[in-house]
């Protein structure tokens, strides 16, 4: 943190948000704190934020739908996706907002995520099955979603 004499001012502040936002999209939880980290202080870091959202430079339903499109390319389930938003401090609203208006079929990527891993063998033995469903209960998928893969990639 900077001390009192580097005292960033209010331009000084929207230049590091406009910057931070120019690279990627931020939460504004996300944003708050990289500010800060950077030597703005509280009530300028939230005054910049309220700038950027009047603004539209920074939008947490634009963060959600980003969010969720990231884990749906990287073939990550909703248990995933929960986890990141608590992460980023964003609201169930936004999160089911984002989720209504895509209606991912998390059946189908289950299922195109076990195929991209294991192919289109069946699982020859118990512990192969096992293996698979491990795989895709980390990648945060539910045991309905995994048993549907499952099932139809050993058609």
């Amino acid at each position: 943190m900077k001390s009192d004499a580097e005292v960033l001012t209010p331009q000084q502040a929207w230049q590091l948000a406009i910057g931070l936002l120019s690279r990627r999209d931020h939460s504004s939880h996300e944003l708050l704190e990289k500010l800060q980290q950077r030597g703005v202080t509280a009530e300028l870091a939230q005054a910049t934020l309220t700038r950027c959202q009047q603004e539209q430079y920074q939008s947490d339903q634009r963060f959600a739908e980003m969010l969720l499109r990231h884990c749906i390319s990287k073939g990550q389930g909703l248990a995933v996706l929960r986890q990141l938003s608590r992460q980023h401090r964003l609201g169930n609203d936004l999160l089911q907002q984002a989720l209504d208006d895509a209606e991912p079929d998390w059946f189908e990527l289950a299922r195109s995520c076990a195929q991209k891993k294991f192919g289109e063998l069946a699982a020859g033995s118990d512990k192969e099955r096992l293996k698979r469903m491990a795989f895709l209960q980390r990648r945060g998928f539910s045991s309905e979603q995994i048993r549907y893969a499952l099932q139809h990639s050993d058609s």
